[in-house]
């Protein structure tokens, strides 16, 4: 039972302190270099999953709105992604503000798996401090 509250202290701790960094504003000066680099970024997550059906993303715009389809087209300031229904539509590089592949990422699976383990240990200890039925449960 420490060890599981131990667990969840770490957690909670580790989400806090991330929470706090997430909220703060950017400087002003880094403004443009963020936007650079963001740039940079895009253009190379892009060239890193190639053309082709294949290649599926989910770009988050500036604007707010998302993009899901296959990277159709690579060009040096914008790209293409082809939805579903065969639209093509085509993205500056300095308009995307994320472009991932489809599904969950890595640290979502493993935040859940992390989740799931978590809560088979803390009702393990339980079953067992019920089972004994001491005191000091």
């Amino acid at each position: 039972m420490k060890t599981f509250a131990l667990l969840l202290i770490a957690v909670f701790t580790l989400n806090s302190s991330g929470a706090a960094r997430q909220s703060l504003p950017p400087p002003a000066s880094s403004q443009t270099q963020d936007g650079t680099v963001q740039v940079a970024r895009a253009k190379a997550e892009v060239k890193r999953r190639g053309m082709g059906e294949k290649s599926r993303v989910r770009v988050r715009l500036r604007d707010g709105t998302e993009v899901r389809g296959y990277i159709s087209k690579i060009e040096e300031s914008s790209f293409a992604v082809t939805d579903q229904s065969g639209t093509m539509t085509s993205i500056r590089y300095d308009d995307a503000r994320d472009v991932h592949g489809e599904g969950m990422s890595k640290t979502a699976k493993i935040l859940i798996v992390v989740g799931i383990v978590g809560a088979l240990i803390g009702t393990g200890a339980a079953l067992a401090c019920h089972s004994e039925g001491g005191p000091h449960c």
